[in-house]
C-alpha cells in the first residue's frame, strides 16, 4: 500500500483536494443550489426502471403532475448513474455523489492527460487548476448545473483515451460526454474532431480506420438519446428555452467580469458587470494562458508548438465567445441561440487555460518545475477554495424532500422546459384522477405509471373523459382491448377520450415513434459491434 501511494501521490493528491472542495456535500440533508430538481429527475428514473420503460422517455410526476417528455430531450447518463446510487444510499445521497464526482472526476482526466503530453508536475498543475476554476463552484453550488459539471468531469477521459489510442474506452466516454448534456456537446465536439484530427497528423495515419471506427460507434451507442433529442424538437415548445431572461442577448458578459471581479453572489445572471453572479474565468487561471505565448517565444522550443497554439486560440474563442463583440455569430449561427447564456462557453474557457498552465511548467526548466507547480497549486487553492460552498444547507431527508411542499415545487420545477407543443402551462397541479367533462360516469382503480396508466369506467351515458397526462406522441389508448380516438384539443392539452355506455377497461400506453424505434436499434447494434471489437483487439 505504502509503495502504491509512493508511486501514485499525484492521484492520492488531486483526491484529497477534491474532498477539500467537496466538504459541503458530506454534511447530512441538503444544499441550495438553483436548479433544484435532480431528486425528481432520479426519482423519475427509477419509476422508469421499475416500468421497464428502458430507454426512459416520459415521466410522469414533473409537468406538475401531467408527465412531461423530458428524458426525450435532457441529458439522460446522470440521472441512469443516480437512479442505479439511490437504491443504496437514498436519492439525496445519490444526488450529492453525482456532484463530488462531477466536482473531481475530471482532475484525474485532465491529471493522465496531461501528464503523458508534458509530465507529471504539468499534469497536477493542469488537474489542480480544472478542479479550483471557479466556473466549477458555480456550476455545483450555485446554478446546480449536476450535467453540464458531469460533462466537464467526463471530457478529459475523452481526450485521454483518444490519445492512448484505447479506442474501447475512447468510445465508451465520448458516448456517455454525448448523452450527458447538449450543449456540451455542442461545444466540445467540433475541439474532439480537430483533437484526432491532431493525432492522426502528429502520429500514426494508419490508425485512422480505429478512429472513425471509434467516432461511429460512440454516435450509435448514443443514437438512443441523441437522434430524437435533435430531430423530435418540433414536438416541444423549445422557443420557451431561449425567451426573457434565457435570452443570449441578456447574458453577455464583460471584461471586468471574466478577468478582474471576485465579489461571490448567489443570484440570477443579469446583464451587466453588477450581476449578482460570479462569471470569472479565475485567477491564475487567465494570467497562465495570457503568458503561455511569452513563455513559447523565449523556450523557442518546436515541440507541441502546434498543439499548445491550438489550445490558445480556443482559448481565446472562447473569451471572444463570451462578450458582447462576438453578437454576429450568435445572430447567424441559429444552434448558439439554445446555448441560451454566452457564457457557458467558460466550460471551454478553463479546460484550456488549465491545459495552457500545465504547458508553463513544461516549459520551464526540468529542475525548476517542482518548485513551480507547488507555487502555482498553492495560489490556485488559496485564491479559488472560498468559493467552494452552497448558500445555505438544510437539514432534511428523502421522505421530506419527496413529500409536502418541497415535493410540489419539484413537480411543477422546470415548466416550460420541453412542455408538447399541444399543452398548454398549467396554473396547478393534475388531478389525481381523470375528469369526467360531460356525460355520466363513475371511474375507479386509476394507476398512473411512467409509461402506462389504466383505470375502469361505468359509464351511464356517452362521456368525455379527460386524463390527467399530457398528450405527446405516441400515447397509445385502448379500451377493452381495442385500439380507442384520443383526442387532445382541451384547454391544457391533456389526452382526451369518449366512451360509450357500459362498463370499460381504459389502457394508456406511451409507444416509440418510428424514430426513436430506429435510434434505440442503433444503439443495440453498436453496443453489439463494441463488444465484438474489444473482443478481437483482446
Amino acid at each position: 500500500m505504502k509503495k502504491l501511494l509512493q508511486n501514485n501521490w499525484q492521484l492520492a493528491l488531486i483526491f484529497v483536494l477534491g474532498i477539500f472542495v467537496s466538504l459541503p456535500l458530506f454534511r447530512s440533508g441538503y444544499f441550495s443550489h438553483q436548479d433544484d430538481l435532480h431528486v425528481i429527475r432520479i426519482v423519475e428514473i427509477r419509476k422508469c426502471f421499475t416500468d421497464f420503460q428502458i430507454p426512459c422517455r416520459w415521466v410522469p410526476d414533473m409537468g406538475w403532475g401531467n408527465g412531461m417528455p423530458v428524458f426525450n430531450f435532457y441529458g439522460v447518463s446522470v440521472y441512469y448513474i443516480g437512479a442505479i446510487l439511490s437504491y443504496f444510499v437514498g436519492f439525496l445521497g445519490a444526488s450529492k455523489l453525482l456532484f463530488f464526482a462531477s466536482l473531481i472526476f475530471g482532475s484525474f482526466g485532465l491529471y493522465l492527460l496531461v501528464r503523458d503530453l508534458w509530465g507529471k508536475y504539468a499534469g497536477l498543475t493542469s488537474a489542480v487548476l480544472y478542479m479550483f476554476a471557479p466556473y466549477k463552484a458555480l456550476d455545483v453550488y450555485v446554478r446546480g448545473a449536476l450535467s453540464e459539471s458531469m460533462a466537464l468531469a467526463i471530457i478529459p477521459f475523452v481526450f485521454y483515451f483518444f490519445y492512448k489510442k484505447s479506442f474501447g474506452w475512447a468510445t465508451f466516454f465520448l458516448a456517455l460526454f454525448l448523452i450527458t448534456h447538449n450543449i456540451m456537446t455542442v461545444v466540445f465536439l467540433p475541439v474532439i474532431i480537430v483533437w484526432i484530427l491532431y493525432l492522426l497528423w502528429s502520429e500514426n495515419r494508419e490508425h485512422y480506420k480505429l478512429f472513425l471506427l471509434s467516432l461511429l460507434l460512440a454516435f450509435g451507442l448514443s443514437a438512443f438519446f441523441t437522434l430524437p433529442a435533435f430531430l423530435e424538437k418540433n414536438l416541444v415548445q423549445t422557443e420557451s428555452l431561449t425567451r426573457f431572461e434565457l435570452d443570449y442577448r441578456a447574458n453577455f458578459i464583460s471584461i471586468r467580469q471574466l478577468f478582474f471581479d471576485r465579489v461571490w453572489g448567489y443570484g440570477t445572471s443579469i446583464p451587466g458587470p453588477t450581476g449578482a453572479m460570479n462569471f470569472q474565468i479565475g485567477w491564475p487561471h487567465w494570467i497562465l494562458a495570457v503568458f503561455t505565448p511569452i513563455f513559447l517565444f523565449f523556450r523557442k522550443t518546436k515541440k507541441h508548438l502546434l498543439l499548445t497554439t491550438f489550445y490558445f486560440l480556443l482559448f481565446v474563442i472562447s473569451i471572444y465567445m463570451t462578450h458582447n463583440k462576438s453578437t454576429i455569430f450568435w445572430e447567424n449561427i441559429s444552434i448558439l441561440q439554445f446555448f441560451q447564456f454566452p457564457w457557458r462557453f467558460l466550460s471551454l474557457s478553463i479546460f484550456t487555460s488549465s491545459l495552457l498552465g500545465g504547458v508553463i511548467v513544461f516549459m520551464t526548466k526540468e529542475k525548476w518545475q517542482k518548485i513551480l507547480a507547488i507555487i502555482i497549486i498553492s495560489l490556485t487553492v488559496l485564491l479559488n477554495w472560498g468559493y467552494f460552498r452552497p448558500r445555505e444547507y438544510y437539514d432534511i431527508n428523502d421522505s421530506q424532500k419527496l413529500t409536502g411542499n418541497l415535493w410540489e415545487e419539484q413537480r411543477r420545477g422546470a415548466l416550460l422546459d420541453y412542455l408538447p407543443k399541444t399543452a398548454l402551462e398549467p396554473r396547478e397541479g393534475a388531478p389525481e384522477n381523470p375528469l369526467i367533462i360531460s356525460g355520466e360516469a363513475k371511474l375507479i382503480n386509476f394507476v398512473n405509471q411512467s409509461n402506462r396508466f389504466s383505470f375502469n369506467a361505468d359509464v351511464m351515458t356517452v362521456s368525455q373523459i379527460d386524463i390527467p397526462v399530457f398528450y405527446f406522441p405516441n400515447w397509445e389508448v385502448k379500451v377493452d382491448g381495442n385500439k380507442h380516438l384520443v383526442t387532445h384539443d382541451n384547454i391544457l392539452g391533456r389526452i382526451s377520450i369518449l366512451l360509450t355506455p357500459g362498463q370499460h377497461e381504459v389502457i394508456g400506453n406511451f409507444k416509440n415513434t418510428p424514430l426513436r424505434t430506429f435510434a434505440n436499434m442503433i444503439s443495440i447494434i453498436s453496443l453489439f459491434a463494441l463488444l465484438g471489437f474489444i473482443k478481437c483487439k483482446k
